[in-house]
């Protein structure tokens, strides 16, 4: 797989706590090997039929959102789980 981040998920980033930013780089590890890794708790976003639209868990309050496109998974949202959905 190959990870592909957006401007959008880039400045998500700098918007994160320090101690979550280095999780989150450990989680792109795992996305890297296998999309649906148990440390991810990767699920399949309702709303997009024909797209493969998928959140994985960064920490607990923390949500990344990804588009899975051939070999291709293009990172474009991250954001409190309260919120991340709400702005899609």
């Amino acid at each position: 797989m190959i990870l592909l981040k957006t401007k959008n998920y880039k400045k998500s980033i700098n918007s994160l706590p320090k101690k979550d930013k280095e999780f989150l780089l450990k989680q792109e590890k795992f996305l890297i090997k296998d999309i649906f890794s148990p440390q991810l708790h990767t699920k399949k976003l309702k709303g997009f039929p024909e797209d493969h639209v998928y959140s994985f868990r960064i920490t607990r309050a923390y949500r990344g959102i990804f588009r899975l496109n051939g070999e291709n998974v293009i990172l474009f949202a991250i954001g409190h789980r309260k919120d991340i959905y709400q702005n899609l």
